[in-house]
C-alpha cells in the first residue's frame, strides 16, 4: 500500500452521535450529527486548507458496513490542530441558517 502525503480525515471524527472509544477525535461541543464528506470538504476549504482530496466510496474500519467516506488534506500542520480548525468550521456550517 502507497502511503499517502497528507493527514487521513474520516466523517466519524466529528460524530456527535459516536463515543470516543467508537472514532469520535473532538469534543462534543466541537462535534455535529451525521457530518457528511461534502461539508468536511467545505469546512477544511473555510479553514484555510486548500489543497483536500475526497474518497467518498471508504468506509471507516470500525463501521465497515457504513459508507461514509474520508478526506485527505495535505498540510504540514499536526493532525490534532486540523481536527480542530475543520470542526470549528463544522460547527460554524451547521448553525448558519440554510440559503435559498
Amino acid at each position: 500500500m502507497k502511503k499517502r502525503e497528507g493527514k487521513i480525515i474520516w466523517t466519524v471524527y466529528f460524530d456527535s452521535l459516536k463515543p470516543r472509544d467508537k472514532g469520535r477525535r473532538v469534543p462534543k461541543v466541537l462535534s455535529v450529527e451525521k457530518p457528511r464528506v461534502d461539508e468536511l470538504v467545505l469546512a477544511a476549504k473555510n479553514a484555510g486548507y486548500t489543497d483536500v482530496l475526497i474518497e467518498s466510496d471508504k468506509k471507516f474500519p470500525a463501521f465497515w458496513y457504513e459508507s461514509e467516506g474520508r478526506i485527505i488534506v495535505r498540510t504540514a500542520d499536526r493532525k490534532s490542530v486540523v481536527l480542530k480548525k475543520i470542526a470549528v468550521e463544522l460547527v460554524k456550517l451547521r448553525r448558519e441558517p440554510k440559503k435559498k
